[in-house]
C-alpha cells in the first residue's frame, strides 16, 4: 500500500483549518501551523509533499514564508499553493513570482483543492525523480570527465619521461603529476647502486618511512595503512600519504591510474640504470685509454733515452761475433791437421767446438737480458742477434764437419 502523502497547512484562521482537515485526511496526513515562523519550522523537520500557504497572517505575511522557502535548498523543491481571500490578479502574480505553484482562493471546492493538491504533489515526486536522473547522470559525466582528465595527466606525465635524464628530474616529474591529482607522496627507486628516496617538498625522509618502504616493497602491489597506500613495482614503489577514504569514488580512481603511472615509471628507472652502467663502462674504457697512451708516452721517453747505449751494446756484440768466427776458423785449421786420427777428431772437435758455443750461450743470456730489460725494441735487436749467431754457429759446425770427413 502507498505511503499517504503529508500536507502542511499554515494559515491563522482556526475555523479554516478545520474546513480543511474535514475535506483533505480521508487522503491525505496534516499537519498545522498557525504562524508563518512555525511553518518554516515544521517544513524543515517534518519535509512534507505539498503546503498550503495563507498569506494574510501575524508577523511575517505568506509571501515573506513562501520566498524563504523557495531559499532554503533543503524546502525549496516543495510545492506551495496559495489559499487567500484576495482575488486579484495583482495577488496572484505576486505569488507566481515568489515560486508559487499554485493561487486559490478559499472558497474553493474541495474537490477542486483535492486535485490541486494531487496534482501539485505528483509533479513535485516527478521532479524529485528526475532530479535525481539529473544527478546520477551529472555525476556519471563528471567522473568520465574526471577520468579524462587524470588519462590526460597520465599521459603528459609519460611523455615529459621522454627528456628524463636522472632519478632526480624523474622523481621531480612524478611529484608535480600527483600535485595535479591533489596527492602528497614519496617515493623509492631501486637503483644499481642501491634504493634511493624522494620526498616530495624536498623534506628529508624518516628512518621509519624508509624502513616501511623496504618492508611493503614486496608485500603486492598495494599495501593500504589507513589513508596512507603504497603502491609497488619492481623498481619503484611510491607512497600515498593522503588517500581520499571518504570518496569512495575517487578512491577507487586513484588505484586504478596510479599502477598505471608508476608501470610507466618504473620502465624508466630501468632504462636509466641500463644508461648509467653503459656510462660507466665507457668511462672506464676512457680511463683505461688514458693509461695506456700515458705508458705508451713513458715507453718513446725511455727509449729516446737508452738509444745510444743500445747502438754501442748492439757494436759490442757484433765485435764478439767477428771473434768467434776466428775462433771458428782455428778449429777448422787444426781438424785439418788431424784428419788421419779418427779416435781424435771427435774429442778434438767436441772440446773445441763446446767452449765456442757456451761463449756464444754467454753472450745470448746478456743480450737478452739487456735488451728485455730496455725496450721491445732492444728484443727485437736480440733476437736478430741470436738468429745471426745461430746461423753463424750451424755454418762453423758445418765447415768442421766437412773438413774432417775428408771433403777437400
Amino acid at each position: 500500500m502507498a505511503q499517504a502523502q503529508k500536507v502542511l497547512v499554515v494559515d491563522d484562521d482556526r475555523t479554516w483549518q478545520v474546513f480543511l482537515f474535514a475535506a483533505l485526511q480521508d487522503t491525505f496526513v496534516l499537519k498545522s501551523a498557525y504562524d508563518g515562523e512555525q511553518g518554516l519550522q515544521i517544513a524543515k523537520e517534518s519535509m512534507p509533499d505539498c503546503i498550503l500557504l495563507d498569506i494574510n497572517m501575524p508577523g511575517r505575511n505568506g509571501y515573506e514564508i513562501c520566498k524563504e522557502l523557495k531559499s532554503d535548498p533543503i524546502t525549496n523543491s516543495i510545492p506551495v499553493i496559495f489559499l487567500s481571500s484576495k482575488t486579484s490578479l495583482q495577488e496572484k502574480i505576486q505569488g507566481f513570482e515568489m515560486g508559487a505553484e499554485d493561487y486559490l482562493v478559499k472558497s474553493a471546492e474541495a474537490d477542486l483543492l483535492k486535485a490541486k493538491i494531487v496534482r501539485a504533489i505528483q509533479q513535485y515526486h516527478e521532479k524529485k525523480v528526475m532530479d535525481e536522473k539529473v544527478n546520477a547522470a551529472q555525476t556519471a559525466a563528471f567522473e568520465a570527465l574526471s577520468g579524462s582528465a587524470d588519462l590526460g595527466r597520465c599521459l603528459r606525465y609519460v611523455e615529459r619521461t621522454y627528456s628524463m635524464s636522472s632519478f632526480e628530474t624523474l622523481a621531480a616529474g612524478l611529484f608535480q603529476t600527483m600535485g595535479e591529482f591533489g596527492l602528497r607522496s614519496s617515493l623509492m627507486f631501486i637503483t644499481s647502486d642501491g634504493p634511493i628516496f624522494f620526498s616530495q617538498g624536498s623534506q628529508d625522509m624518516s628512518p621509519l618511512e624508509k624502513e616501511m618502504f623496504l618492508a611493503s616493497h614486496k608485500q603486492g602491489r598495494f599495501c593500504d595503512y589507513g589513508y596512507r597506500t603504497f603502491c609497488n613495482f619492481n623498481l619503484v614503489s611510491m607512497l600515498i600519504k593522503n588517500m581520499p577514504l571518504d570518496q569512495p569514488e575517487r578512491y577507487g580512481r586513484i588505484k586504478d591510474t596510479i599502477p598505471w603511472v608508476l608501470g610507466a615509471t618504473d620502465g624508466k628507472v630501468r632504462a636509466l640504470n641500463e644508461q648509467n652502467a653503459l656510462i660507466s663502462e665507457i668511462e672506464s674504457v676512457q680511463m683505461s685509454t688514458e693509461n695506456l697512451r700515458h705508458q705508451f708516452s713513458m715507453a718513446v721517453l725511455n727509449l729516446e733515452k737508452i738509444q745510444p747505449d743500445s747502438t754501442k751494446s748492439m757494436e759490442v756484440i757484433y765485435e764478439s761475433i767477428e771473434k768467434i768466427k776466428a775462433q771458428h776458423k782455428i778449429i777448422a785449421d787444426k781438424a785439418k791437421s788431424v784428419a788421419s786420427d779418427g779416435d781424435n777428431k771427435t774429442e778434438l772437435g767436441s772440446n773445441e767446438i763446446f767452449p765456442v758455443m757456451w761463449i756464444c750461450f754467454n753472450r745470448f743470456i746478456a743480450a737478452f737480458l739487456f735488451f728485455n730489460c730496455q725496450s721491445i725494441i732492444g728484443i727485437a735487436n736480440f733476437l736478430d742477434v741470436f738468429r745471426v749467431i745461430n746461423l753463424q754457429l750451424h755454418f762453423s759446425h758445418a765447415v768442421i764437419e766437412y773438413d774432417i770427413h775428408g771433403g777437400r
